[in-house]
């Protein structure tokens, strides 16, 4: 649930990266009364701060938010049709079986096994099974791999059920020393000629191999599902960007100017040490090369976002506080663990040290508050109306929409 929340600003290019302030979540930085707080090791400039938001916040009125998003949510026939196709295009080609035809002849691709015997005993690595090749061009079906001069010579012209020998010689230079220059056999049995599969010829045994499933039409239920959680997801993380936007244009924040200064800092630094090898002399170089900007440009940049973030995290804070919203150890510890899992974290400290700037301690802090401005946000679905434009007809017609977020997934905030 935490994961879903996506800074309003991406804090400059430091979101190229993976740290903390670049990808933050929405929330507070500051300490949660209901955790035990752990002495500081220091290393992070905003760690010296404890902060309570609702003493620079004037909140507006967040039982009565609407916010408009754009975008079609709905998912079609046509829509799962074309998925499918786009499917097809970009793991095939996949073949059938042409049962209209018989006799091998140029442009066919063909179905066979067969069996490579040098001074008439089979050799490893020449033999194979139910093997789409093209004839005529002597390569595999889809052209991804060719074969050696005269490999498929005596296919040509053959039929459906016949079995026949081609004399082929290993070219001098084969990188399989003991067949380079050596003459062979392969021995084919033509199974069948194919047809190329297209969205109007997909058959239950497609279906079968390649989704999982006994028919077409429960192949095409799957990818329907899979579309609409998809849609589902999008318009949740669109409504929740909508209400921080929202937020942040309708509340007032006086942020402390040591407070913002410290967490640009920690930035900084943060950002020397990953890119920079931690060397500051290299950081102007850097942000050329790979941006196009100067320090100052980006420090601007990073100066805007942060003080986005802040104000976020301290409005979000005061909601928390005011709605009585409580943080939840079990529920917190189980959203560690999703993101130790899903993002190949080893420990928690190693989380926290992240988020903390090297300052486990603090990292822990700041995401055991960030987990609980989570939580005030997520309550704000509940009297949220949400007017969706669809920009995708000609007629937008606009809906309205009060539900609260359900089952969605989870997204790692430190993911590049």
């Amino acid at each position: 649930m935490l994961g879903i929340v996506m800074t309003v600003t991406a804090a400059g290019c430091g979101n190229s990266g993976n740290d903390a302030e670049g990808t933050e979540l929405a929330g507070s930085t500051e300490s949660v009364e209901s955790t035990e707080s752990e002495e500081s090791t220091g290393t992070s400039a905003s760690a010296a701060f404890d902060l309570k938001g609702a003493d620079y916040v004037t909140l507006c009125d967040y039982d009565a938010i609407e916010v408009t998003i754009t975008g079609d949510y709905e998912i079609y026939d046509s829509d799962v049709t074309e998925y499918f196709e786009q499917l097809l295009a970009y793991y095939g080609p996949f073949y059938t079986v042409d049962d209209s035809k018989t006799t091998i002849s140029d442009g066919d691709i063909v179905n066979v096994d067969y069996v490579g015997k040098l001074d008439g005993e089979a050799f490893d690595g020449g033999s194979a099974e139910s093997q789409n090749i093209d004839v005529y061009n002597n390569c595999s079906a889809g052209g991804t791999s060719s074969y050696i001069d005269g490999f498929t010579e005596g296919l040509k012209g053959a039929s459906v059920g016949d079995v026949i020998d081609c004399d082929v010689t290993f070219p001098d230079d084969y990188s399989n020393t003991d067949l380079a220059g050596k003459a062979v056999v392969f021995t084919f049995t033509v199974n069948s000629i194919q047809k190329e599969l297209t969205a109007d010829t997909v058959d239950d045994t497609f279906a079968q191999e390649q989704f999982g499933v006994d028919t077409v039409e429960e192949m095409y239920e799957e990818i329907r599902e899979s579309m609409t959680s998809s849609a589902e997801y999008y318009k949740q993380l669109a409504i929740y960007q909508a209400i921080q936007e929202y937020l942040l244009e309708n509340c007032t924040v006086d942020i402390p100017e040591d407070y913002l200064e410290a967490r640009i800092s920690d930035y900084r630094n943060e950002f020397i040490e990953t890119y920079c090898s931690g060397d500051e002399s290299q950081m102007e170089e850097y942000l050329s090369t790979y941006y196009g900007m100067t320090v100052e440009e980006a420090e601007a940049e990073w100066s805007e976002g942060i003080s986005e973030n802040i104000s976020l995290e301290f409005i979000l804070e005061t909601i928390a506080e005011e709605k009585g919203i409580e943080f939840d150890e079990d529920e917190y510890a189980s959203y560690i663990s999703s993101m130790m899992t899903s993002s190949g974290y080893t420990s928690e400290e190693e989380v926290y040290e992240l988020y903390g700037y090297g300052d486990a301690a603090y990292g822990e802090r700041y995401l055991k508050a960030l987990y609980v401005d989570q939580l005030a946000l997520t309550s704000l679905m509940d009297t949220t109306t949400v007017v969706i434009e669809d920009t995708t007809s000609e007629d937008t017609e606009s809906a309205e929409d009060t539900e609260a977020v359900e089952d969605t997934e989870a997204v790692d905030a430190t993911e590049e």
